[in-house]
């Protein structure tokens, strides 16, 4: 039996018939809010459409990109390549390496616009950072393909958030389907349930900050309406303000669905009646993900807030016994932790589109300078 494929918009959504398998279900509680009333309600710079897209028993999210100069990273392939890299080189104190390389990729850029490198359809893109692994097949992954190439001609094919540590099958699944990887960032995974994580000594110092801290951790079923707020305002500050505003602009109604629903466990360290720091995080397929985490930048570093909060989600990750994904950002602090850094690709599919369109791909693909640049950035 053919695999039956549809695509369901805002105007269309409510006559999806919802599997009643976790996976769609934990899909219908994110997807239904956004598809119906934009994303832009919920991140203030995702000007995009999202969809969802069903085959057999799985529901999909669609993200349909155009090109919208203030797009974050998670939906426009041009702030990330490129936006991104630009105000990372902007940092470096090398002044003569700045201006070539400012150059060199400015010209290219050039290339990207003309080319219109964020004409895209994302497909399991659910504007997280990271986003969750699909399981699918490699039939599967053909026919989606062949849907999207008739549906959508004139966009490249693009799936975001995969590596080889915990998506290997996936990854080789994509590549078997001609897709090709664009290295995209550096990601840090850790495996707490090794014992040679317990004797690191800055885990060991990490956990009896905790254990002494004068916080309470409270979970995300003690959250009262104020809570949502302050971790809203932890959130913009540390992501957008302190690091970048090409970070996915996520606005409190985002944070209130996100708790409401599920979709994300919050955990946050409380004094005083305020929050100062949180973390939240995802389960799929055997692999726990750090989604966001924030915490309060103008109380002093010695309080360790960002150091409580990462002891928090390593000490949950090992009661799971689950693999741990956390993300980007702040590389040598995970790797002193035991973290194994691995590139984190986009898989993208072109060879419908004219080649004119395809060399923006190229570009990117072959600009390896893009990619390795792009490791230092703030993700998680």
């Amino acid at each position: 039996m053919i695999p039956r494929i549809e695509i369901f918009a805002a105007d269309t959504i409510d006559c999806l018939h919802w599997p009643a398998n976790e996976q769609a279900q934990y899909a219908k509680r994110y997807l239904i809010p956004l598809i119906k009333e934009g994303p832009l309600s919920y991140i203030d710079n995702a000007d995009v459409q999202m969809k969802a897209l069903t085959l057999d028993a799985l529901v999909i999210p669609l993200v349909i990109s155009e090109e919208r100069p203030n797009n974050s990273d998670v939906c426009s392939p041009y702030s990330h390549y490129v936006k991104y890299t630009l105000e990372e080189m902007a940092k470096w104190k090398s002044r003569i390496s700045q201006c070539f390389l400012k150059t060199l990729l400015s010209s290219v850029a050039v290339v990207l616009r003309a080319t219109h490198l964020d004409k895209v359809v994302y497909v399991n893109n659910w504007l997280f950072t990271t986003n969750p692994c699909p399981e699918l097949s490699s039939i599967q992954i053909g026919k989606i393909t062949s849907y999207l190439k008739r549906r959508y001609p004139d966009y490249a094919i693009v799936f975001r958030s995969i590596n080889r540590y915990t998506n290997k099958h996936f990854f080789d699944i994509l590549r078997e389907n001609k897709y090709k990887m664009v290295a995209s960032r550096r990601v840090y995974i850790i495996d707490p349930s090794n014992k040679s994580y317990l004797k690191n000594e800055n885990v060991r110092r990490d956990r009896n900050l905790l254990k002494s801290s004068t916080y309470e951790i409270v979970e995300s079923s003690e959250f009262n309406e104020g809570d949502i707020a302050r971790i809203t305002q932890l959130y913009r500050d540390l992501y957008l303000k302190k690091h970048s505003f090409l970070n996915p602009q996520f606005n409190e109604r985002f944070f209130s669905l996100t708790h409401k629903e599920n979709i994300f466990i919050f955990k946050a360290l409380k004094k005083n009646a305020r929050i100062d720091a949180f973390v939240s995080y995802y389960s799929n397929g055997g692999v726990m993900t750090g989604a966001l985490v924030g915490y309060d930048i103008d109380l002093p570093l010695e309080l360790g807030l960002y150091r409580q909060t990462f002891a928090i989600l390593m000490t949950e990750a090992m009661n799971r016994g689950q693999l741990l994904n956390l993300s980007g950002g702040a590389g040598l602090f995970k790797i002193f932790r035991g973290a194994l850094s691995c590139i984190e690709y986009d898989a993208v599919y072109d060879y419908h589109l004219p080649y004119h369109r395809r060399l923006a791909w190229y570009c990117v693909l072959a600009g390896g300078i893009f990619q390795h640049l792009n490791v230092t950035k703030w993700r998680w």
